[in-house]
């Protein structure tokens, strides 16, 4: 197995420096998790010996020459928020021991799936010279720097026999629709079918109207197979499908269809995996055999990082910002309707439109009722996931086509919206969402030259230690552009692991923590895999 590793740029993006202050949480291999307390120097006769200290709960303390990275790594989330283990207690050997046992278990698995993997063979896309130029000059856009390395890795990949299995790691806005988009073109124009697989149903329709737009000019025929596909399209669609008319079909989990079959399927791209289940993704992994493999997106889950990190999945990471990008203003505010409707003002008469996010449905409807009441002066609608899906898709469309000028919304605004006339984003109770999930929703405005803004309103009392504070303080001052990895990392910080891989690896990484479960994972995969 050819054991990939990421660049050292790549690396530091994705996991940042690992740079350890004192009160951080800590695993010691053979104490366990524990409170960092620092380092100091101390003569020991006629050497110096370094210390660190380490501690426990009850306020058990020890201190012992140890390394960081050797001996004991960094957790992953504030100390205050975890049980310590006891000093001079088995109870952390026994878990540690048994983590371990299935931690290298599943790391022998994922070895087995990527060399089961290679030995399939896939359809070598080749793209004589030129076919591409027609395609590539209808992007209205210079290409980053990152999207040309990209690009020319993906294409390099298709070229292999070899199943590409490649990751598109990047900010909120940074183009990786772009490089999905010539893959997708080098794959359909050669003869392949392409599948694009999107979590929502209202993602889905925006790729399909994407892709459809820049493949008009050519013979390819684009469908899109969602919940909201009738039956008679369905079986117009399959059989397209099966005979191979349809080239590109755009799709979300109505995809995993047995019922569905490809005439000569070559390429599948996961849009948003982190929101697809594992059991999904080797579902749509499976649609034939030998499928090259493009995922794409901004907040890779752990396993995924973990899994880049050993060398088991390439990665390419988007991490130069457009041109003309602006990074979009965003301030703490209290919780007030009136403030609100001024900023909804503000926007509107630019000539642009609004999201309004919510973390309740109540809450959506409560602000629905309050703007009827005020007779606002601009038209506005709501949607939220209690709606059946035609009369939600139906009302996410208008908002998207210009018809009406708010959307008052849950969070089913934050995967893959793109509408350059949104550039005000009012998130209400915004101490309810987490950092990652923030920075999805700011990902909706400006993405274009206009200057946008982002107003985050909750009713905490701004003056108090919590962690939610702690959280919008911290993500009102990431506004630069590109803040999507350090985002990540501190929202890591401050909430911890929690289920974010959707598999039974969460329980080991809750409790090894990131910085000894990577460890482990890539001992034992580059020992089994070499």
């Amino acid at each position: 197995m050819t054991n990939r590793k990421l660049t050292d740029r790549d690396h530091d993006l994705l996991f940042g420096d690992d740079k350890l202050e004192p009160g951080d949480a800590v695993v010691h291999f053979e104490h366990g998790l524990a409170r960092y307390g620092g380092q100091f120097e101390t003569d020991l006769g006629d050497t110096q010996q370094t210390l660190t200290t380490f501690v426990y709960r009850h306020d058990g303390k020890m201190m012992l020459p140890a390394r960081a990275g050797h001996d004991f790594w960094p957790y992953g989330a504030p100390a205050e928020n975890l049980t310590l283990d006891r000093l001079n207690s088995d109870d952390w050997v026994k878990r540690r021991d048994e983590m371990i046992v299935e931690l290298r278990q599943s790391a022998e698995n994922m070895v087995a799936a990527d060399k089961a993997r290679r030995r399939a063979e896939a359809s070598s896309v080749v793209v004589p010279d030129g076919m591409l130029d027609d395609f590539v000059a209808a992007f209205p856009h210079e290409m980053t720097v990152d999207q040309i390395r990209a690009t020319e890795a993906v294409l390099a990949d298709l070229q292999r026999t070899t199943p590409m299995n490649r990751m598109l790691v990047g900010d909120v806005g940074f183009g990786k629709t772009e490089v999905a988009l010539r893959a997708a073109a080098a794959a359909a124009l050669t003869g392949h079918q392409v599948v694009i697989a999107a979590p929502t149903t209202v993602l889905a329709r925006q790729h399909f109207e994407t892709f459809a737009q820049r493949f008009h000019e050519t013979d390819i025929t684009v469908a899109e197979l969602s919940r909201l596909t009738d039956p008679a399209q369905r079986q117009e669609l399959l059989l397209g499908l099966a005979s191979g008319d349809i080239g590109i079909v755009v799709g979300t989990q109505a995809l995993l269809d047995d019922a569905i079959a490809f005439a000569h399927l070559g390429l599948l791209i996961i849009d948003e995996e982190q929101r697809f289940g594992e059991d999904d993704k080797a579902h749509l992994r499976d649609l034939t055999d030998g499928l090259h493999v493009l995922s794409m997106t901004a907040t890779p889950i752990p396993r995924t990082l973990a899994t880049a990190e050993v060398g088991l999945i390439d990665v390419s990471v988007l991490a130069t910002a457009p041109q003309n990008r602006q990074p979009v203003e965003t301030q703490v505010q209290a919780c007030d309707v009136d403030r609100m409707l001024a900023a909804i003002a503000t926007e509107t008469a630019r000539g642009g439109q609004c999201y309004i996010v919510c973390p309740r449905i109540s809450d959506v409807e409560e602000l629905d009722a309050a703007f009827t009441d005020r007779d606002a002066a601009f038209s506005h609608v709501v949607a939220h996931g209690q709606m059946a899906d035609a009369d939600m898709a139906e009302t996410m469309f208008s908002f998207m086509s210009g018809q009406v000028d708010v959307l008052i919304s849950t969070t089913i605004v934050e995967s893959g919206l793109d509408n350059a006339r949104a550039n005000t984003m009012v998130v209400w109770d915004a101490d309810r969402f987490g950092l990652a999930q923030l920075h999805q929703l700011r990902g909706r405005i400006g993405r274009s030259h206009v200057q946008a803004n982002m107003l985050l309103m909750t009713a905490i009392d701004r003056q108090d230690d919590s962690d939610a504070n702690a959280r919008l303080s911290a993500f009102a001052e990431m506004t630069e552009i590109g803040a999507g990895f350090r985002i990540a990392r501190k929202d890591r910080d401050i909430r911890g692991f929690g289920n974010l891989d959707g598999t039974e690896q969460s329980g080991q990484m809750s409790r090894l923590g990131i910085g000894l479960y990577r460890h482990i994972l890539k001992n034992h995969i580059d020992r089994i895999a070499s």
